[in-house]
């Protein structure tokens, strides 16, 4: 699976999380509960959905089952943590990254499916993406538009890795 663009897609989406994540760990812990249209959808909570996510969809790409999903407190601590494992599937993901396309086998949703491995990599960047803008969203909604996600694109990206 040694795609430059897919390394580099997967670098950035690294990045940007671990950004946002960080800003939300000096954030006031109040913003960490807001949300915008759905109640369940807080800030953390999407915060640990992305970090979940990883995890589950690291388990697909190694054969695994999925671990237990154990979200993080909704605190500053919490969201360091938070952080630090998601730099830690980073890692992991990375050196799974350049394994030939394959296809995988798992349950998802209590039914068995198939995807390739690349399809997997593609979710885990498109996921992040997905969820990092509703994050920025629901923080301007709530007065708190902090987060500014043309900084951290991929040109941003680059940039920063010159």
């Amino acid at each position: 699976m040694t795609d430059p663009s897919l390394l580099r897609l997967y670098k950035h989406m690294a990045w940007a999380n671990h950004s946002v994540f960080t800003q939300l760990s000096e954030l006031p812990e109040e913003a960490l509960s807001f949300s915008a249209w759905n109640p369940e959808w807080t800030v953390g909570a999407i915060a640990n959905h992305i970090v979940m996510g990883q995890s589950r969809l690291l388990a697909r790409l190694k054969k695994e089952e999925a671990p237990a999903e154990t979200p993080f407190p909704l605190t500053s601590e919490g969201m360091k943590a938070l952080a630090a494992q998601s730099l830690k599937n980073d890692d992991a993901f990375l050196n799974l990254i350049d394994q030939p396309e394959e296809m995988l086998t798992f349950v998802r949703y209590e039914k068995t499916v198939s995807f390739l491995n690349t399809t997997i990599v593609a979710q885990t960047v498109n996921h992040g993406i997905e969820h990092r803008a509703q994050i920025a969203d629901i923080l301007a909604v709530n007065k708190m538009d902090v987060i500014n996600l043309d900084a951290l694109d991929p040109i941003s990206y680059e940039r920063a890795h010159r």
